[in-house]
């Protein structure tokens, strides 16, 4: 049995049991909050959705049917609206998009629509603007074509060897210089991928049709459909790695182009990567947004802080029993049983030493 076989087994012990459904009704005051980032109607190349950052269509479709049974959906204009809370029979959740692809508009947007649910789309400015892929979609591209056994790449002053030779290999090393370059500034990982592309003696890549961007007319009827749009910032680069100056033009000019494009105001914003401080918090705040979301997988309170709303993320290798589980809240029941107990444990007096007769 393989490990994926395996935990697909718990997933169903854990609905079938009822774990999931006790879960999910010790936690239906608080709020759902998923984020997905892109939905496909098929793709031929594994690589390019290695992660399972794109979920299948039908798989989509499914967990929206089972979202609008049992939840009710509320846009995130309106979450903090007074009346909102979530109720004792009908909790709280609230659907989000990160990164703009455009297969959110031409497969994601009319599931949405016939299910007459409102989402939030958060939009990077310059992924739209720019007529190139995003970098980790490139760098997939350049390992793609790779035509060698291994790879023999310095990053950063460090030398490392990778074998790329099967998929899964390849897999492997995406994630890894994935992670690495993710924590450089863009004009060095723009030479990083310059120079992997050379090393592998491939052309460098432009991201290709699979992660294609919306288009600003797209973005434009996504909103008069009824959802809400966001900003991701210009660059999609992590907030932490920015200069003051360059924080607040990341923060005010996606807020403007978008406003531009859609004529009507963009509160909201998520966080590049998942990464914010207080300081970027602040930003946030001074430039105009209501609020912002991260990426801490978890439900959120009640009253949650605006500024660090929390979501569930959803990938392709979600089935719908994981997905009931992930919605539920049962890993953070389990988590608060735990921590419940350490503290309880902590405050129990110490046992005696025992005298020797």
């Amino acid at each position: 049995m393989t490990t994926h076989m395996g935990r697909q087994i718990v997933y169903w012990l854990l609905v079938l049991s009822g774990l999931a459904w006790l879960a999910a009704r010790l936690n239906r005051r608080k709020v759902l909050v998923l984020v997905y980032h892109g939905v496909h109607a098929g793709c031929a190349e594994p690589l390019l959705n290695f992660d399972g950052m794109h979920v299948r269509a039908r798989r989509f479709a499914r967990q929206m049917q089972y979202v609008s049974r049992r939840y009710r959906v509320v846009a995130l204009d309106r979450l903090l609206e007074p009346g909102q809370a979530p109720t004792p029979d009908r909790p709280c959740a609230v659907l989000t998009i990160d990164d703009g692809y455009r297969n959110i508009y031409r497969v994601a947007f009319p599931i949405l629509k016939r299910l007459r649910l409102p989402a939030t789309l958060f939009v990077p400015t310059g992924f739209i603007r720019g007529g190139r892929g995003f970098w980790w979609d490139r760098l997939r591209l350049i390992l793609g074509a790779a035509q060698r056994p291994t790879l023999r790449f310095r990053i950063e002053g460090t030398e490392r060897l990778f074998p790329i030779r099967t998929v899964e290999e390849q897999r492997v090393t995406l994630a890894a210089l994935s992670d690495e370059l993710r924590r450089l500034p863009r004009p060095r990982r723009e030479e990083a991928l310059w120079s992997l592309a050379t090393t592998l003696d491939v052309p460098p890549a432009e991201g290709g049709t699979f992660a294609e961007p919306l288009t600003p007319a797209e973005i434009r009827a996504m909103a008069e459909g009824g959802v809400t749009i966001g900003s991701h910032g210009v660059s999609h680069d992590s907030f932490l790695l920015l200069s003051r100056d360059a924080l607040a033009h990341e923060l005010t000019e996606s807020k403007r182009r978008l406003e531009q494009w859609t004529g009507t105001r963009v509160d909201w914003l998520a966080y590049p990567h998942g990464e914010f401080s207080a300081g970027v918090m602040k930003a946030a705040r001074r430039a105009g947004y209501r609020g912002a979301v991260t990426t801490i997988e978890a439900l959120n309170d009640e009253r949650p802080n605006p500024y660090a709303l929390r979501r569930i993320g959803v990938h392709d290798n979600m089935t719908l029993a994981h997905f009931i589980v992930a919605t539920s809240g049962l890993r953070d029941f389990v988590l608060g049983v735990v921590a419940a107990g350490t503290r309880l444990w902590s405050r129990a007096p110490a046992p005696q030493p025992r005298g020797v007769a």
